[in-house]
């Protein structure tokens, strides 16, 4: 039997487009018979990242599967639901999942986790926490966590940072409960820096440790002592009883722009003749460091 040419185009196309509709056709949940979101359109979402879409996919999913979605081994799959965390009402109850991620051998994958855990835990506090039935024990050890991925001189720096600035997002939950003084002392210089800030944040139970940095051989690491510092004076609204180095960290050529400007607000302060002098000056010159404190001058 001979078949035509335009018949044998007709059967591949089929052969083509069957399997790809059976691919495509929305999954039902075989106990209860309910039509299931695709994880699809969650991909697509985060591949365009579209916040939004990601909102309404994440909220469609629920948090049982978005939980499997975390721990799939698809790499894309996986990011795409820790994207879409954030956005789900109920995300506090995929604490627990998102933490086991953090120790992920996929460094993306592990970043991104560590970054999820400081927004989960940055919008949070303890009334919040008892209303969705976290357990105290489960904030702290994601505290812990985010502290013994930072002090790991074998993960990636990225994933390193990420988890100190999850710490610094979770301030108000992990601050004082992890012992980060010996980040201090890092051998990146950059952990160093990151270290410091956090630490600036733990008040005056941290002036030893930032005492230790302060002679940093990093431009950037005795900048960031600097403006922890002035962040301390500023939070305790008085006047510091002792030198501090804002006026050569400010003047220093090697000194971060965004650490000068802040530390501005503490130099202006000053009453000191020589302070006093380089605001002047600096206001005569017109530098832009000002420029963000006109109500300062």
């Amino acid at each position: 039997m001979k078949y035509s040419t335009t018949a044998c185009l007709l059967a591949l196309s089929l052969l083509l487009i069957v399997p790809n509709a059976a691919a495509e056709r929305p999954p039902y949940n075989r106990h209860t018979g309910l039509l299931e979101a695709p994880l699809l359109g969650l991909r697509k979402a985060a591949e365009r990242g579209d916040r939004a879409e990601l909102g309404r996919w994440a909220a469609r999913i629920g948090v049982a599967r978005l939980t499997k979605a975390l721990a799939d081994p698809d790499h894309k799959l996986a990011l795409a639901a820790l994207d879409s965390v954030p956005y789900l009402q109920d995300r506090l109850l995929m604490l627990d999942a998102v933490l086991v991620r953090c120790d992920s051998a996929d460094a993306q994958i592990g970043e991104r986790a560590l970054r999820t855990v400081g927004t989960l835990l940055g919008d949070a506090d303890p009334s919040l926490l008892d209303q969705w039935e976290v357990p105290d024990e489960v904030a702290r050890h994601a505290c812990r966590v985010l502290a013994a991925v930072a002090g790991r001189a074998d993960r990636a720096l990225d994933v390193r940072l990420a988890a100190l600035q999850s710490l610094a997002d979770a301030n108000a939950l992990c601050a004082g409960r992890q012992d980060l003084a010996a980040l201090v002392t890092d051998s990146s210089s950059d952990i160093r820096r990151a270290a410091v800030l956090v630490l600036s944040a733990n008040g005056a139970r941290t002036l030893a440790t930032l005492g230790q940095a302060r002679k940093d051989a990093d431009p950037g690491v005795a900048a960031a002592v600097g403006v922890a510092l002035c962040r301390q004076q500023i939070a305790l609204r008085a006047k510091s009883p002792t030198a501090r180095p804002w006026r050569e960290l400010v003047l220093a050529p090697n000194t971060p722009a965004e650490d000068a400007a802040e530390m501005l607000a503490c130099l202006i302060d000053s009453t000191d003749p020589a302070d006093v002098k380089v605001v002047e000056d600096l206001r005569n010159k017109g530098n832009p460091l000002l420029r963000d404190l006109p109500g300062r001058l």
